[in-house]
């Protein structure tokens, strides 16, 4: 067979060049990263949190393995915590992330 089948691109990994991220640290931070799911302003799912930080009537602060996640609003309950993934019901507001 010719070598022209055998052709290999670059193109992939030239879109991951332009956030300054490596094959490695793209793959590593991916698998470790937190995942956010939101229902609307009443509910979210963080799995890969690592503790609370801080809860107040306004404010809920989650540890990430990479800085820190704020929830503002009110009527928090903490539905649960199982592992690394916390359910979080209330009236969420706005999200921060802290780095």
């Amino acid at each position: 067979m010719s070598k022209k089948f055998k052709f290999k691109s670059d193109k992939p990994k030239e879109k991951w060049r332009i956030f300054g991220c490596s094959d490695m640290q793209l793959e590593s931070d991916y698998v470790k990263g937190p995942h956010l799911e939101l229902f609307g302003n009443r509910e979210i799912i963080v799995e890969g949190c690592m503790g609370v930080l801080e809860y107040s009537d306004s404010y809920l602060k989650l540890r990430l393995p990479k800085g820190a996640l704020t929830v503002c609003g009110g009527c928090f309950d903490i539905v649960s915590f199982e592992g690394t993934t916390i359910t979080v019901k209330g009236k969420i507001s706005s999200l921060e992330f802290c780095v």
